[in-house]
């Protein structure tokens, strides 16, 4: 084979070379073009209902904290904020467990109530199949501060005096100190000189941001239904509703500003008391009030 023959062979070679490398290269573009677009769709297909099963199969997680603080809101009420009141509720620790072996935010603190009480008062329980989501605030430290702002201002709480103490000592100051609404349910008489005085001064007194106090009374005193002159004898000498009603003085420990608003069998006696603190909470300055709050009431 001749000089020129082998010149126009190795172009021909050459060209082929060439060309394979060009459409090897065009393959590996068109492959990862590919790639892109199923991801950008893949990413698209969160906004679905289907956004669940999308995060399971794949390997890439949403980026959450990349949306609009607005939206991230947004997400935060519908997964932590519900109309109905919630059960603030905090198991006790059994005593062979160490509390270091507590998670960080216990699900049990947020549960959804049973009828707190029988007819005729009426309490709204929320859907046992709508719950509330807390793990979100345990994702990570960002998402905790904006979510726990969300959890505690915007929803309405209930409180069992059984555990209520407990329950709110388990929180951080911060925590307490976002809850606005709070209803309490007394079952019995007996309730209101047990555990409600040490609830109000020792729990939601450091609910610093409390707006409204909702109490309902169950049970009657137990002189409610007592003639007239029977019951103003036994208010002259003290006696049982003297003594409950002054139970409701505890109230002058509440945050200033917040609202007490009384529900259920409730007496002359006790609504006198209520008033009379409430009244006392809009006449006194600062300094009075925080004074007031150390001295004991008169019993009448």
């Amino acid at each position: 084979m001749d000089r020129h023959a082998q010149g126009i062979l190795g172009k021909r070679v050459q060209r082929a070379a060439t060309s394979d490398e060009s459409k090897g290269t065009s393959t590996r573009r068109t492959l990862k073009r590919t790639k892109t677009q199923a991801k950008q769709t893949q990413q698209m297909n969160y906004l679905t209902p289907e956004t669940s099963s999308l995060i399971e199969e794949s390997p890439t997680p949403f980026p959450f904290m990349r949306l609009p603080a607005e939206l991230r809101i947004n997400v935060y009420h519908k997964a932590l904020v519900r109309d109905e009141p919630l059960l603030l509720h905090a198991a006790r620790v059994p005593e062979n467990t160490s509390n270091e072996s507590l998670p960080a935010v216990p699900t049990s603190r947020w549960e959804f109530p049973p009828s707190p009480h029988p007819r005729p008062i009426r309490e709204r329980v929320a859907h046992p199949h709508d719950p509330i989501v807390p793990q979100l605030l345990r994702t990570n430290s960002l998402i905790y501060k904006e979510a726990r702002q969300i959890l505690y201002s915007d929803n309405i709480f209930i409180l069992h005096l059984t555990n209520s103490i407990h329950t709110l000592s388990t929180l951080h100051q911060r925590s307490r100190s976002l809850i606005k609404h709070v209803t309490l349910i007394i079952p019995s008489h007996h309730d209101i000189l047990d555990g409600f005085a040490d609830l109000v001064r020792l729990g939601l007194r450091y609910c610093w941001g409390l707006k409204s106090f909702r109490i309902i009374l169950q049970a009657s005193l137990p002189d409610d239904h007592r003639s007239p002159s029977t019951a103003s004898t036994s208010s002259s000498l003290g006696g049982a509703t003297s003594v409950y009603a002054n139970a409701f003085h505890i109230l002058r420990w509440l945050p200033r500003g917040c609202s007490v608003q009384l529900e259920g069998n409730v007496s002359d006696g006790v609504r006198r008391v209520v008033a009379e603190e409430g009244r006392l909470q809009n006449i006194l300055d600062d300094t009075s009030y925080l004074k007031r709050q150390h001295q004991m009431p008169e019993r009448h």
